[in-house]
């Protein structure tokens, strides 16, 4: 059986996901510039376009924590 299931974006659920992504991208600010450093800060970036990208409504993907 799948530990997989489904659940709809909605307007919290986006806020949600972007604040994680700004708390994210603020902890790599702490750290010295480096090319590790950037390119998780481009793909933090990118992660919140995408995000911001979605309908409401879209399905996504969860997994069930034990």
């Amino acid at each position: 059986m799948s530990d997989t299931f489904y659940k709809p974006l909605t307007p919290s659920m986006r806020n949600n996901i972007n604040n994680a992504i700004d708390r994210n991208i603020a902890e790599l600010d702490t750290c010295q510039e480096n090319a590790f450093v950037n390119v998780q800060k481009i793909g933090q970036q990118v992660l919140k376009n995408l995000i911001n990208a979605l309908p409401d409504g879209y399905p996504l993907p969860m997994k069930k924590c034990d």
